[in-house]
C-alpha cells in the first residue's frame, strides 16, 4: 500500500526536487526490508522485497555509523559507507517500476466494477510517463541522475538503520492523543480501540460532572497503553498509541533544534547563508528546513568522544546529502566557524530542556 503510495507522488508531479524527495522515501521503504529486528508480521512484507532487490545488495558487510561511510560509487571527497550496500542506478529504476506496477494494481481493484475498457499494458504506460522518460532518457543531465541516485540511497541507509536518536527517544506518558491519532485511531483492533470509539461517539454531555468523568474514563484509557502488562488483545492499540505519541513529540523537539542551529549559524555568519542574505526560518519550507533536522540527528547521533570539529564536519556533510548534493571540503569551506557554532546553539537548545511540549502530561 505504502509502495502504491509513493508511486502516486512519483508520477503525479514534473517537479524534479518532490522527485527525489519521493526517492528517497521509496528508498527508505527498500531499506526497512533489510532490517534486523523487524517483526514477524514485517518479515513477511520484507521477504518479496529481498528476494526482488537482493541481486543488487550485498549483505556480507556491515552498516557503518557515520558521515564516513557515503553512497557508494558517487565520487566524494567526504565519506564513504564502508562495508554498506549501495543500491545501484537500475535498483532504483526497479523500485520505481515496482511501485508503479503497484499503483496501477491497486487502481484496477478499484475499478474492478467499472465498465470501462481495460487498461492498456502497464509496462507500456510507464514508458510513457514523463518521469519514466527522464530517468532513462540519454538526454538527462549526469548532475540530475546523481542527485536522484543519492537521494535513492540516503533514503535506504536511513531504512535500514531506522530512525534517529532524535525521533525515538522516551517521553512522559501522553494521557491525551496527538493530533494525528484520530486518523489512525478508528482502525485499530482490541477492546480498548473500541471502547475509545465508543467514548468518542458518544454526545458531549452538558453537565461538567459528567464531563470531568468522561475526560477522566479516556485518560485512564490512555495511560493504559503505556503499562508494561498491556493485554494481548490491546497491544496493536497501544504500541501505535504510544509511538504517534513519541513521535509527535520528538518531532517537535527536533524542528524546535534544527531552527536553533540555523539561528546559530546566522548569527555567526552576520545573517547571511551560502553567500547571500539569509531567510527566516518559517520561510524555508519543509525542503529547506528538512537538511537542518538532518543536520541535529547526526548531533545527537555524535558516538561519545567525537571532538566538537568532527561531529560539525559530520552534520555538515548530512545537512548536504539531504540536499542531494556533495558537500564542500570541510578543511577548506569558509563557512567552518558558522556550522561549529550551529552545532553548540543546537546542544544549547538541547540542554535547555525548553523543547518538550505542554501536551507531554
Amino acid at each position: 500500500m505504502r509502495e502504491a503510495g509513493f508511486a502516486y507522488c512519483l508520477f503525479t508531479t514534473k517537479e524534479p526536487q518532490q522527485w527525489k524527495w519521493h526517492l528517497e522515501h521509496l528508498g527508505k521503504q527498500c531499506g526497512e526490508a533489510w532490517r534486523a529486528d523487524l517483526s514477524e508480521e514485517d518479515r513477511a512484507w520484507a521477504a518479496p522485497y529481498r528476494e526482488k532487490f537482493s541481486k543488487w545488495i550485498d549483505d556480507s558487510g556491515h552498516p557503518a555509523v557515520g558521515h564516513k561511510a557515503n553512497a557508494g560509487d558517487l565520487p566524494s571527497a567526504h565519506g564513504r559507507f564502508a562495508g554498506e550496500p549501495a543500491p545501484p542506478w537500475p535498483m532504483l529504476l526497479e523500485a520505481v517500476q515496482s511501485a508503479f506496477f503497484a499503483f496501477i494494481e491497486g487502481f484496477k481493484k478499484e475499478r474492478s466494477g467499472s465498465s470501462e475498457p481495460a487498461a492498456a499494458d502497464p509496462m507500456s504506460r510507464l514508458h510513457r510517463t514523463h518521469l519514466w522518460q527522464r530517468l532513462t532518457s540519454d538526454d538527462t543531465a549526469e548532475a540530475d541522475r546523481a542527485e536522484a541516485l543519492r537521494a535513492f540511497r540516503r533514503g535506504f541507509r536511513s531504512g535500514r538503520r531506522g530512525k534517529p536518536k532524535t525521533l525515538t527517544r522516551p517521553i512522559p506518558p501522553m494521557l491525551e492523543p496527538c493530533p494525528s491519532w484520530e486518523v489512525a485511531a478508528p482502525e485499530l483492533p482490541g477492546p480498548s480501540a473500541a471502547r475509545e470509539r465508543a467514548l468518542r461517539a458518544l454526545p458531549a454531555p452538558d453537565d461538567p460532572k459528567e464531563r470531568t468523568v468522561r475526560e477522566q474514563e479516556l485518560r485512564a484509557l490512555y495511560a493504559s497503553a503505556w503499562r508494561e502488562d498491556v493485554p494481548e488483545e490491546d497491544r496493536i492499540w497501544a504500541a501505535v498509541y504510544r509511538e504517534l505519541c513519541t513521535l509527535w513529540v520528538n518531532h517537535r523537539r527536533r524542528r524546535a533544534l534544527a531552527e536553533s542551529a540555523y539561528e546559530g549559524h546566522l548569527q555567526s555568519s552576520d545573517g547571511r547563508f551560502g553567500g547571500a542574505p539569509a531567510q527566516p526560518w518559517s520561510s524555508l519550507g519543509v525542503f529547506g528546513q528538512e537538511p537542518w533536522c538532518s543536520f541535529v540527528d547526526r548531533i545527537e547521533d555524535a558516538p561519545e568522544g567525537e571532538s566538537e570539529l568532527e561531529t560539525a564536519e559530520a552534520a555538515t556533510w548530512e545537512y548536504w546529502d539531504a540536499l542531494y548534493r556533495e558537500a564542500p571540503p570541510w578543511d577548506s569551506d569558509p563557512a567552518q566557524a558558522h556550522w561549529l557554532a550551529a552545532v553548540r546553539a543546537a546542544r544549547r537548545k538541547a540542554l535547555a530542556d525548553d523543547v518538550v511540549p505542554e501536551e507531554a502530561r
